[in-house]
């Protein structure tokens, strides 16, 4: 799994004097939880309070004071139709975008439809092209068209471009703002020119390129301060650079960033021509995207669910998931009823139906979840599948003996019943090996079908693990009591 992520968050303090100001200090050093929901919640007040009053004068001096992800925090708490008309009185329209890039999709939705379009556009200037192609491409035909015709050239040319790339490549959530230089300047006329261009999001690396813009080199801003002035920066650089192309997958951009420590990634079209670079903060947004659809796809369900508050449309989503496993417990209900004889005859067995079934369904779930992170990361290649197969299988068997004997013991010294005690030992040996290797092979098996493993350790491997569990619970049932 990918390294947790840890965000450091600048944390308010209010003071209000109602009869003559009101000041805002924001805290940088680190306080609890409780203390900033205190704090937050005060502020929230305050505001909502000076947006009933009218007071737009004192209101847009506390908003301006406000760190954008806090902003972002407050709106969120405020009741929608005030936070759309709180947002509409950010005088800087900066800040305006810092905001609304961070909102949540409805309430970016109730900002676009009742704020003025010139405004949005003001607004929206401000994003990194990236950013605002990703906000343009979720909106609805009519307000994109509209929107779109207010930017300037240069922003719509590179939104159309952006908008060309599939959502999830590394065109698509590449930035078309970077810096590159020909190779042959010097050290020192490098230097001059990133002095002179301030605009650039990040300037981590420097890329080089040739006369015709393709790609040859990197060189880091150590190097650079480090080389001496006259030096040409082809005598400095790195020829292998770490890149990708434009239909490059975006988790391919995401692993490379992790695996090398890597600020930034450019991005070459067919011909290795510099077209972009995906930066870090895409990757940490890639990272939470697809670490979230495969967590609900595990759980048999999908995004659009965090889309929407509506139960029908939810429900909706759930049902074809679910039905899987409604027919795989149909079906579970046939193997128990054509063993009825032997449940009828042994009528304790059915005592034990939860505990053999649970149990083989957690190992399932553990190994599954297991190698579907380590597919989506990389960890887990599926040329190693046969290796990674066996050490389930053992892990399987260890945990299926040691569990096994404990509920052999206990059926045995419970029910008096030598012939119980072997059957639920051998059923929680057999599922629980057998769920931990149909666990693992499963999305093995997906991958190789070019399928999302991620569906595969939802209702598919719940499904298959009740329906053999219990058929191996019956088969070992008749096998040793008809001894």
């Amino acid at each position: 799994m990918f390294k947790c992520l840890h965000w450091s968050v600048e944390l308010f303090r209010t003071r209000i004097d109602w009869g003559v100001k009101m000041q805002i200090n924001v805290e940088t050093k680190p306080i609890a939880s409780g203390a900033y929901d205190a704090r937050k919640k005060r502020l929230v007040e305050t505001i909502e309070r000076l947006h009933h009053r009218g007071a737009k004068v004192p209101l847009q001096k506390v908003i301006a004071r406000i760190h954008p992800a806090d902003m972002v925090a407050i709106l969120d708490d405020l009741p929608p139709a005030d936070a759309e008309e709180v947002f509409g009185l950010i005088a800087d329209t900066e800040l305006a975008a810092e905001v609304f890039h961070q909102l949540s999709p409805d309430l970016r939705a109730g900002v676009l439809r009742e704020s003025p379009i010139e405004r949005m556009a003001a607004v929206l200037q401000h994003l990194a092209p990236d950013d605002l192609a990703d906000l343009i491409g979720d909106l609805p035909e009519n307000q994109r068209a509209q929107l779109m015709a207010l930017l300037d050239w240069e922003s719509k040319e590179e939104l159309e471009t952006l908008l060309g790339y599939a959502p999830d490549s590394a065109g698509g959530i590449m930035t078309t703002e970077f810096f590159s230089l020909p190779h042959n300047l010097t050290v020192e006329e490098a230097i001059e020119n990133i002095r002179s261009r301030e605009d650039v999001e990040m300037i981590f690396y420097l890329y080089l390129v040739d006369e015709a813009g393709r790609l040859v080199g990197v060189v880091s801003l150590r190097q650079l301060l480090l080389a001496r002035t006259g030096t040409p920066l082809h005598s400095v650089m790195t020829r292998r650079v770490m890149k990708v192309t434009t239909d490059a997958d975006q988790m391919t951009v995401a692993m490379l960033v992790d695996k090398y420590h890597l600020l930034a990634v450019p991005v070459v079209d067919a011909d290795n021509v510099l077209v972009g670079m995906v930066t870090v903060d895409d990757v940490i947004d890639v990272m939470e995207e697809e670490t979230t659809r495969d967590m609900l796809k595990m759980a048999g369900t999908s995004d659009s669910e965090t889309l929407t508050h509506s139960a029908f449309k939810i429900a909706w989503i759930r049902l074809p998931w679910l039905l899987a496993a409604f027919v795989g417990g149909i079906a579970a209900t046939g193997v128990v009823g054509a063993y009825h004889e032997i449940l009828a005859e042994v009528l304790v067995l059915s005592a034990f139906l939860p505990v053999v079934m649970g149990m083989a369904g957690n190992v399932g779930v553990q190994s599954a979840t297991v190698a579907v992170r380590g597919l989506a990361t990389g960890a887990i290649d599926v040329r190693d599948t046969v290796p990674i197969i066996f050490k389930e299988l053992r892990v399987g068997l260890l945990l299926g003996c040691f569990y096994g004997v404990i509920l052999g013991i206990y059926g045995y010294f419970m029910h008096n019943s030598l012939a119980l005690g072997q059957v639920v030992g051998l059923t929680i040996l057999g599922n629980m090996t057998g769920a931990a290797l149909l666990a693992v092979a499963l999305p093995m098996v997906f991958q190789r079908l070019k399928v999302d493993p991620a569906v595969a350790t939802g209702p598919f491997v719940t499904t298959a693990i009740d329906i053999l569990g219990v058929l191996n619970y019956f088969v070992i049932a008749t096998w040793i009591f008809k001894l």
